[in-house]
């Protein structure tokens, strides 16, 4: 194996990889509620 190509895909790997940690966390930026939202009812003469 040539060594210019090993230390090429060894260089791209250390590139890549961090780069798609951040974008997977940028990724899980929506997040989605597990409970409803309750709401209290009104008191009053007209319901």
């Amino acid at each position: 194996m040539n060594i210019y190509l090993f230390w090429i895909l060894f260089l791209g790997l250390w590139a890549i990889v961090p780069l798609m940690i951040i974008k997977g966390r940028t990724d899980e930026a929506p997040k989605v509620e597990t409970f409803p939202d309750v709401k209290t009812k009104k008191k009053g003469w007209f319901n």
